[in-house]
């Protein structure tokens, strides 16, 4: 087994060779989306650049190599995950119910869709679309879950209204905190085991130690893991 509390730089699929069968409690992870291109664009700081040159070749695949990806990280989940284990995985909007459908074919249970509704996303550059204001994630567990805090009628709202503005570090896609800790708090308990393969700036690593929770991280980008370790030493709140 891998050194708990560690981000391991290590591609996530042989990250998962690495872990036993039925033996993690809960993953939490922000998959890459597939949609870094020169024609779709972003905003970073005060300028307008395509989503390529914002995230980086991370985030570049072809189609078919990327779809196995995903069968792949969703085929490992189930089999790293014990009894009752959930799996909570972001994913684009184009995608969501493919990847649903995935992994309800490989064995996971669907329970619901959970969303992070953005008060106040990126302006439409070229007003010939709706505006994207909302991230998905798919939550599913390995027949019935056998964690589920359930905190409040308020809090356990599938919707988490977000407001877009300084972000903890310089990661494209970092996802809010407040909402990974959600994540954590009601689908594991303390001392318990969760998986992020794509760790990224550390989130899911950062929600973990607040709460008491044993963490297992792995990502490629070495600046990421340098982000991340940064912010599990400053006790990030």
């Amino acid at each position: 087994m891998l050194e708990l509390n560690t981000i391991h730089n290590i591609d996530a699929l042989e990250g998962f060779k690495k872990i036993d069968d039925e033996s993690v409690d809960l993953i939490v992870t922000d998959p890459p989306y597939n949609l870094a291109s020169k024609n779709r664009v972003t905003k970073k700081g005060s300028k307008i650049i395509s989503t390529k040159e914002a995230w980086g070749a991370w985030d570049c695949f072809h189609p078919f190599d990327y779809d196995l990806l995903i069968m792949q990280i969703i085929s490992q989940s189930f089999r790293s995950l014990k009894s009752g284990g959930s799996l909570y995985m972001f994913t684009s909007g184009e995608d969501n119910g493919v990847f649903i459908r995935m992994a309800v074919a490989r064995g996971f249970r669907y329970r619901n869709q959970l969303a992070i509704v953005k008060v106040n996303p990126l302006p439409s550059f070229y007003k010939n679309n709706w505006r994207h204001a909302v991230e998905v994630c798919m939550y599913l567990t390995k027949g019935r879950p056998a964690t589920f805090n359930f905190l409040s009628q308020r809090e356990c709202n599938n919707v988490f209204m977000h407001a877009l503005g300084r972000k903890e570090t310089q990661h494209p896609t970092e996802k809010p905190l407040a909402f990974v800790k959600k994540l954590v708090q009601v689908s594991s308990n303390r001392n318990e085991l969760v998986l992020d393969p794509f760790m990224g700036s550390g989130t899911t690593a950062v929600a973990c130690e607040q709460l008491g929770r044993n963490f297992l991280g792995f990502e490629l980008n070495a600046e990421y893991i340098t982000l991340a370790k940064r912010r599990l030493r400053n006790g990030e709140r």
